[in-house]
């Protein structure tokens, strides 16, 4: 088919689709549950969720999209960089493509899309996955940067966060310590590498958009079930933060703190990740 592009709020959004929404069952089609996958960054791509995701599309049908000023998709004006616009955006994206109930995988800050979402708009999503996305104190993600990488990775991150120019140190002290997998991996530089990076968007987050976050009032309108995935060593989304967010929402979600596990379960430990969603997913089956 080639590149799928949709026009969504005056923008083009880019999808890509994996997996089959109806499947042979006897003598009828069996309907498949549908999976929106929200990168993280923000303005990262959907090539994170590669091929990790992929053996979803053996129960599901996966669409990845790259939300609106990230990836392949179209950067539209900065004024619209906004966790309320991504959110409505994935409605609007869902409603052009005839999606009802869809159920949203949100790793990082795709996460706080789905969770803005949720809140915003209830009746509209039958599940949510939350993989590594609540951030806890500026003081615990402090803790735990330097408990993985020492004095210098809490100074680092420290004066990241406080909005100073330490790009380079940040990449070369912090970013590494956002993975617990053994060194060696084959594919983690060109899984950074196929990353479409619109830096102006994590600039305009790290500015602005990550204080502006705050789903915590917002809590009680989220309806649907909730699934939250996260790493015990998690440098930014804290374990602690992940099992207060559990505790604050409704419906009694589902909670997996992961020993041994970073930044993004489904990168850091995919079979795991995989078999927790496959289960979540059936118990959403009426």
């Amino acid at each position: 088919m080639g590149r799928m592009r949709i026009d969504i709020g005056g923008v083009r959004l880019y999808f890509d689709v994996e997996g089959a929404g109806l499947v042979p069952d006897g003598t009828g089609m069996s309907e498949r549950p549908v999976i929106v996958a929200l990168h993280g960054g923000p303005g990262a791509d959907h090539s994170l969720f590669k091929p990790v995701l992929g053996p979803a599309a053996e129960f599901a049908q996966v669409v990845y999209l790259d939300q609106r000023g990230s990836g392949r998709s179209d950067i539209g004006e900065p004024a619209q960089w906004t966790w309320e616009r991504w959110a409505d955006d994935v409605i609007d994206f869902c409603d052009a493509l005839g999606i009802d109930d869809p159920v949203l995988v949100g790793t990082s800050s795709g996460g706080w899309v789905a969770l803005t979402v949720a809140h915003r708009h209830p009746d509209r999503i039958s599940g949510m996955v939350l993989d590594s996305v609540m951030p806890g104190p500026a003081g615990e993600r402090l803790a735990v940067f330097e408990r993985l990488g020492g004095t210098e990775a809490r100074d680092i991150a420290r004066r990241y966060w406080d909005g100073e120019d330490v790009q380079d140190d940040w990449e070369r002290v912090c970013l590494p310590l956002y993975s617990q997998r053994p060194a060696g991996d084959p594919d983690a530089a060109n899984r950074l590498a196929r990353i479409r990076w619109n830096r102006d968007v994590i600039e305009h987050f790290r500015h602005t958009l990550a204080a502006e976050f705050d789903p915590w009032p917002h809590l009680d309108r989220v309806a649907c079930p909730t699934l939250i995935m996260n790493g015990e060593d998690d440098p930014v989304a804290t374990a602690s933060a992940a099992r207060r967010l559990a505790g604050a929402l409704p419906n009694t979600p589902a909670l997996h703190v992961l020993p041994d596990t970073g930044h993004g379960v489904f990168r850091e430990d995919p079979d795991r990740a995989i078999a927790l969603l496959r289960d979540f997913l059936l118990r959403l089956e009426p």
